[in-house]
């Protein structure tokens, strides 16, 4: 997963490391996620992901991509229960 992200990307406000953090603490999942691209528009993208089950919860996230020479990097990350 990490090498999705921008290394100055956030989550909710704070760096991604929480994220990161809290994914190798919750484990492995079975949820099912469904990806949409909203919008992209030359080197800027918005997706919104819909996760199911995520350890018994939903969630919706957006993703705030920006592609440089290195490809497509998720900026930001925010999310909300479903």
């Amino acid at each position: 997963m990490k090498p999705a992200f921008h290394q100055s990307a956030t989550i909710n406000g704070a760096p991604i490391q929480t994220l990161f953090d809290s994914a190798t603490q919750a484990g492995p999942t079975d949820c099912v996620a469904r990806v949409d691209v909203l919008d992209a528009v030359q080197d800027i993208a918005v997706i919104r992901i819909t996760l199911e089950n995520y350890h018994g919860a939903n969630y919706v996230d957006f993703h705030a991509l920006k592609k440089d020479e290195e490809g497509w990097k998720i900026m930001a990350k925010v999310f909300t229960d479903a």
